[in-house]
């Protein structure tokens, strides 16, 4: 019987702060190359090129920039794609995601410009297994030492406001882009709660220790499973630790673990 699951070749980007492997996308930027079933040697993006999501594991040893993602309305005026995102911790992490309360763009700016505006974040220490939901236009940063599993719109704007003060690799400032990010930003929105669920407009995501049996997919919507602790098998098809299985919108599988912490987002194509 041939494998109906997709399994993806990660790809993994460098950066100043740390890494991030782009574990399941049809980004133009990279798209995943298929690894083995029936689509092998091909792009995800060629199978299914209008794939809405990218999930990427983000490992960071050092704080990332303080940036913002346009949303549906900001992306008119700033440019760029929209990018509404959640972050799921793999171990304790320090995050920062949304503005204290009463900060408006203009005090923003000034912050960034004399270096202060870090005391104008929210800052979350998250527990393993603790989700963020991150929409486009909430100012956010990570900080080093953590490590999150991110599932996002299938974009790759990113509009830098802050970075900390520290120069990249040709001993120079790395650029910002204040005044695209200013427009980006939505001061409407507040700070995010943790949470171990979502239910957004993009995806529903939820993280669950499998004892047992799990049958998922076969509803006309994607799964992507992912494991956050220990293997788990697909119809039989055993997956270690790590590693994510694309179910197509027409196939059902049985997942079947023990014990294991089991990551499943669930989208329309």
């Amino acid at each position: 019987m041939p494998k109906e699951r997709i399994l993806l070749k990660p790809g993994v980007h460098k950066a100043l702060w740390g890494e991030e492997s782009w574990e399941v996308s049809a980004h133009e930027n990279d798209p995943s190359a298929i690894a083995d079933g029936p689509f092998a040697g091909r792009r995800l993006n060629d199978v299914f090129p209008r794939f809405p999501l990218l999930f990427k594991t983000i490992r960071s040893n050092d704080a990332l920039s303080v940036q913002v993602h346009p949303n549906e309305r900001t992306a008119v005026v700033s440019g760029g794609e929209p990018k509404t995102e959640m972050w799921c911790a793999l171990k304790d992490s320090t995050v920062y995601a949304g503005l204290t309360p009463g900060t408006d763009a203009a005090m923003l700016e000034a912050a960034v410009r004399d270096g202060t505006a870090e005391k104008l974040l929210v800052r979350h220490n998250l527990k393993a297994g603790d989700t963020l939901l991150v929409p486009g236009g909430l100012v956010h940063a990570i900080a080093g030492g953590s490590m999150l599993y991110e599932v996002q719109q299938s974009s790759n704007t990113t509009f830098r406001l802050y970075d900390w003060g520290r120069v990249g690799a040709d001993g120079k400032p790395r650029q910002l882009h204040l005044a695209a990010a200013l427009k980006a930003m939505d001061c409407s929105l507040q700070p995010p709660v943790p949470c171990k669920a979502l239910d957004t407009p993009y995806f529903s995501f939820r993280r669950a220790r499998l004892s047992g049996e799990l049958r998922a997919g076969g509803g006309g919507r994607f799964v992507v499973v992912r494991s956050a602790s220990g293997g788990f098998s697909l119809d039989g098809e055993q997956f270690a630790d790590g590693t994510s299985v694309l179910l197509p919108p027409s196939v059902p599988g049985v997942l079947r673990a023990d014990g294991a912490w089991l990551l499943l987002t669930e989208f329309a194509p």
